[in-house]
C-alpha cells in the first residue's frame, strides 16, 4: 500500500484499526458488544505512567530517541512512526516492544534522518491481542548532524541506480588520519587519529540515519544477531554497545602493555593484542586474531638484500584464539608453531607494531580478518604479509589449504597451495578479511600491494600502476583447487582506486550484490611510494589526501558498479578513511 510522496510500513494497516477507534478486540465482539461464549473477559490495559520520547541521554549515540511508558494489563508497545524531512518523501514505519514485569517500556527510536520531525501515535497490547491507543500523539525533532570539518566528514552519493541497490542500512567504521608518516608523528598528532572514531551508518539514498561516537580509533565492526554491534578499538579492546550506544561487555588483551588495571573489561589470560576484527561463531563464542611477540636468533635486518647481516629480532606473529563470553580461550592456533617466519613481506620492517605499544617489534603476518565455514569446518584467516588467505581445521587445528601465489611456500606447506582452476585475474596480495557465502566460497577485499616477494630478483609493483578490487573464489578442499568466480575489476582503468591498507568486501544476501569499502583512495602518483616508510627520499603514500567509497556492484560478469557514496575532507588537511564496514535490514537489526 503506497502514497505518492510517502512510504508506509507493511504493519500500517494493523494501525488503521486503531485509528478508526477499532481495536482487534472489538472486532472479536458481537453486534451487542459482549464477549463470545467461553472467552474470558481480559482487562483493558490502563497507563500508569504516560508515554514520553526524549533524546537519547547517552552522547555516544546522538541520533536517537527513547520513548518511555508504564502500563498495567498490557504485554507489549505498539508504535507507528510518521517521518517528515524537507524536501524528502516522508518515511512511515512501526515497531513493537514487550513490556517489562512491572509493566514499564523503554524502546529504542533509531533509523530516522538528520533534522526530520516525528510523529508518534502509542497503542498497548493486551494478552488477548486486543489494541489500545493512548490518547496523545508525541512529536520529536530531530537534531542536526556536526559541522563537516575535523570531526565529521562530508557524505556526497555519486552514483545510485535505487531499482538494483541493496535495501537496507551499511554501518561504516569511519577514521580521521593525520597526513603524515606514523613513524614521524609527534605524540599530539598520533591522539589526532587514535583518539576519535565513528561508526557512521547510511540508508540506500546515503542520507545518514544513526551514528556512534567514541572516544578512540575504531577497527572491525560487526553486526550481532539481536542487534547490538561488536567493534574492536584500536587499543586492544573488544566491545559490545547495544545501538543506544551503551556499553554491555568488553574484552582485552590482558598482556597489553598500557592496559588500565581499573578497567571494567574482561581480560583474556595470556595474549598481548586483539586487533582487526573478531568473528561471532553461531554458539556464542568469538574467533579472533592476536598478535604476539617472539624473539628470533639470526633475523632479517634487509627486505632488499638477503646477504644483509642478521641478528636477533623481536617478532610479532598472530595466533587465532577462540573465546567464551567470559573470556576464557577455548581454542588457539598459532602461526609460529605452523607457518614458516623466514617467508617475509616488503612490509616486515614497517612502524605498524613498534607506534602500538611494541618499539623494535618486526610486523611478520599481519593477520586482518577470520572468518568460518561452518559446513566444513574450516576457520579462514587473511594475513595480510603472507600475501595469503590460509584454511585451518577447527578439529585438528592443521592448515587444510592456502590460497597464495605459490612463491614462497616450501616443503609440507607448498602441497597445501590451492591450485587454480580456470581464468583468474591475480592470486591475493595483501587480502584483507574474507567473509564466508557458503560452502567453500568467500569474498575478500584484494589491495593488490606490491605483487612480489623479497629476494626473487622481481621489482615490487609500484602504486600508481596497481588497483584495488574485490574478488570471490569457490575453493574445493578435496580437489585442492580454487576458482575465482565473481570480481569487481579485471584490470586497471583510469578511475580505479588504489589502497594499499584496510579495506572490506562481502557479498549482500537480496540482490547478490557485493559491498566494497574502499579506505582511502589516493592519487596515482609515479612520485609517491607505499614502499618503505623511512625512505625519506621520497613522498610516503601515508603523507598524500585521499578520498574514501562505498561502492555496491552487481552479481554480473562484468559486474557493474550501482551505487557510489564519498566521505571526504573539503580543505584537505587531512583524510577521512573507511576501515571497514557492514550491511544489515535496518539500523536496528533484525531480518
Amino acid at each position: 500500500m503506497r502514497k505518492a510522496g510517502v512510504h508506509i510500513g507493511v504493519a500500517f494497516i494493523a494501525s488503521a484499526f486503531v485509528s478508526l477507534g477499532l481495536s482487534h478486540s472489538s472486532l472479536a465482539k458481537g453486534s451487542d458488544g459482549s464477549q463470545p461464549v467461553g472467552q474470558a473477559v481480559a482487562q483493558a490495559p490502563v497507563l500508569l505512567v504516560e508515554p514520553v520520547v526524549k533524546a537519547n541521554p547517552n552522547p555516544a549515540v546522538p541520533l536517537a530517541a527513547v520513548l518511555t511508558l508504564q502500563a498495567r494489563s498490557a504485554v507489549s508497545v505498539e508504535v507507528s512512526i510518521h517521518e517528515r524531512l524537507a524536501g524528502r518523501p516522508d518515511k512511515i514505519w512501526q515497531l513493537s516492544a514487550p513490556l517489562a514485569s512491572d509493566g514499564s517500556a523503554k524502546v529504542p527510536i533509531v533509523g530516522f534522518r538528520p533534522g526530520s520531525e516525528l510523529t508518534f501515535t502509542v497503542s498497548l497490547r493486551s494478552s488477548t491481542g486486543a489494541l489500545t491507543r493512548t490518547p496523545n500523539e508525541l512529536a520529536f525533532r530531530a537534531p542536526n548532524l556536526p559541522d563537516v570539518g575535523l570531526n565529521w566528514p562530508k557524505i556526497d552519493t555519486l552514483e545510485l541506480d535505487r531499482a538494483k541497490v541493496e535495501p537496507g542500512i551499511t554501518f561504516l567504521s569511519v577514521r580521521r588520519n593525520f597526513l603524515g608518516r606514523g613513524s614521524l608523528m609527534t605524540t599530539r598528532q598520533r591522539d589526532f587519529q587514535r583518539r576519535f572514531g565513528l561508526i557512521i551508518a547510511l540508508n540506500e539514498d546515503g542520507e545518514v540515519v544513526w551514528y556512534y561516537k567514541s572516544p578512540q580509533r575504531i577497527a572491525g565492526v560487526q553486526s550481532m544477531p539481536d542487534g547490538r554491534i561488536l567493534m574492536t578499538l584500536a587499543d586492544q579492546r573488544t566491545r559490545i554497545i547495544d545501538v543506544l550506544g551503551n556499553v554491555e561487555r568488553e574484552y582485552v588483551a590482558a598482556l597489553r602493555p598500557d592496559r588500565d588495571p581499573s578497567s571494567s573489561a574482561i581480560p583474556i589470560e595470556g595474549i598481548q593484542t586483539i586487533h582487526h576484527e573478531p568473528y561471532l561463531t553461531k554458539e556464542g563464542t568469538f574467533i579472533a586474531m592476536s598478535a604476539n611477540a617472539r624473539r628470533i636468533d639470526n633475523y632479517y635486518t634487509s627486505v632488499t638484500d638477503p646477504n644483509a647481516p642478521r641478528k636477533p629480532q623481536m617478532v610479532m606473529g598472530d595466533s587465532i584464539i577462540e573465546y567464551d563470553a567470559n573470556g576464557k580461550v577455548l581454542w588457539k592456533w598459532d602461526s609460529f608453531d605452523h607457518l614458516d617466519p623466514m617467508r617475509i613481506h616488503f612490509h616486515l620492517f614497517q612502524p605498524y607494531w613498534m607506534t602500538r605499544g611494541f618499539p623494535g617489534h618486526l610486523d611478520w603476518t599481519h593477520g586482518n580478518g577470520v572468518s568460518y565455514d561452518e559446513k566444513n569446518g574450516t576457520i579462514i584467516v587473511s594475513l595480510k604479509q603472507m600475501d595469503a588467505i590460509i584454511g585451518i581445521s577447527r578439529k585438528t587445528g592443521e592448515i587444510k589449504w592456502i590460497y597464495g601465489d605459490p612463491t614462497g611456500w616450501n616443503g609440507a606447506l607448498a602441497e597445501k597451495v590451492l591450485k587454480p582452476k580456470g581464468q583468474f585475474v591475480r592470486y591475493p596480495f595483501s587480502p584483507h578479511h574474507p567473509h564466508v557465502d557458503g560452502p567453500g566460497q568467500m569474498t575478500y577485499y584484494d589491495n593488490g600491494m606490491f605483487q612480489t616477494f623479497p629476494f626473487t630478483g622481481k621489482a615490487p609493483l609500484p602504486q600508481h600502476l596497481n588497483f584495488s578490487r574485490a574478488a570471490r573464489v569457490q575453493v574445493d578442499e578435496k580437489a585442492m583447487t580454487f576458482e575465482e568466480v565473481w570480481t569487481s575489476e579485471t584490470e586497471r582503468s583510469e578511475g580505479s582506486c588504489y589502497n594499499w591498507a584496510m579495506g572490506e568486501a562481502e557479498t549482500l544476501p537480496m540482490t547478490r550484490n557485493t559491498l566494497l569499502v574502499r579506505a582511502n583512495c589516493t592519487p596515482q602518483d609515479p612520485a609517491v611510494s607505499d614502499f618503505n616508510e623511512f625512505d625519506l627520499s621520497k613522498r610516503f603514500v601515508d603523507e598524500l589526501y585521499g578520498d574514501a567509497f562505498v561502492d555496491q556492484y552487481t552479481k554480473d560478469n562484468p559486474s557493474k558498479r550501482v551505487a557510489r557514496y564519498r566521505f571526504s575532507n573539503p580543505d584537505q588537511i587531512m583524510s577521512w578513511t573507511l576501515y571497514g564496514g557492514f550491511h544489515r535490514p535496518s539500523v536496528a537489526g533484525g531480518k
